[in-house]
């Protein structure tokens, strides 16, 4: 999503499943859940705050729920995360 303005949550939103899809692999994902998305301003930069959980699959039959939590900077790129 590099290059892209992001105006909104939705758009805050893309960006983080975009880099789950990366991260997991888009086919392994089985849920994503959005909890809180909201615009953090101050320091040295304004940027979106995104958390949520992540359902994936982990080999034949096992899955995995983990937490997320990134940093989205106005052009669409990660540049911070947790979980």
């Amino acid at each position: 999503m590099s290059g892209v303005r992001v105006s909104d949550a939705a758009s805050a939103q893309l960006a983080a499943r975009r880099d789950l899809e990366v991260q997991y692999g888009a086919n392994r994902i089985e849920r994503v859940v959005f909890t809180r998305a909201w615009y953090a301003t101050g320091g040295a930069r304004d940027f979106w705050e995104v958390e949520g959980e992540i359902t994936a699959r982990t080999g034949l039959f096992g899955k995995a729920m983990r937490h997320f939590k990134f940093q989205i900077d106005p052009f669409g790129n990660v540049i911070g995360s947790e979980g």
